[in-house]
C-alpha cells in the first residue's frame, strides 16, 4: 500500500515542480522589451553625446561608437529562446558592432586627414545603419501582435 502512495506523491511533486519552471520562464513580451530597451538606449545616448548627430567632433563621435559597443553586448546578454527574436536580437548586435568599427575608422581617418579613408568609412557607417528602421518596425510589429505563450 505505502508503495503505490509513494509513486502518487512523486507524481504530484513531478508535475508541480514541472508546472513551476514552465511557469518562470520569460514571456514573449518580457523579452521583447528587454531587447527594445537596449535598443532604445543606444539611440538615446548616440543621439545625446552627438547632439542628435549634429556634432563633428571627434571626440563625440568616438562617445557613440562606446555607446553601440556597449549596446552590442548588453544585447547579447539578453536571453531569447524565441527564434525570431533571436534574429532581431542578431540583427541589431550586429548593426551596434558594424556601426561602432565604421564610426571609429571615420575618426581615425578624419584625424589622419584621409578623405578617401574617411568618405569609405562614412559609406560604411551609413550601410551599417540601414537596418535599422526595419528592425525596429519588424520588432515592432512582431512583438505588439506577441502573447504571453512562448
Amino acid at each position: 500500500m505505502h508503495f503505490p502512495t509513494r509513486y502518487f506523491f512523486l507524481l504530484k511533486v513531478t508535475v508541480a515542480l514541472s508546472l513551476l519552471s514552465a511557469g518562470c520562464g520569460e514571456s514573449k513580451i518580457s523579452q521583447c522589451n528587454k531587447i527594445i530597451q537596449v535598443a532604445n538606449k543606444a539611440v538615446s545616448e548616440a543621439k545625446s553625446v552627438t547632439k542628435g548627430g549634429q556634432t563633428s567632433d571627434p571626440q563625440a563621435m568616438l562617445q557613440a561608437a562606446e555607446a553601440m559597443d556597449k549596446a552590442s553586448q548588453q544585447m547579447t546578454t539578453i536571453e531569447v529562446r524565441d527564434e525570431k527574436l533571436q534574429d532581431y536580437q542578431t540583427g541589431f548586435t550586429n548593426m551596434y558592432r558594424d556601426t561602432s568599427k565604421a564610426t571609429r575608422d571615420f575618426v581615425e581617418a578624419f584625424r589622419r586627414e584621409d578623405r578617401p579613408a574617411a568618405e569609405a568609412a562614412l559609406s560604411n557607417l551609413q550601410q551599417a545603419t540601414n537596418p535599422e528602421r526595419q528592425l525596429v518596425e519588424e520588432i515592432n510589429t512582431y512583438c505588439s501582435g506577441a502573447t504571453d505563450a512562448e
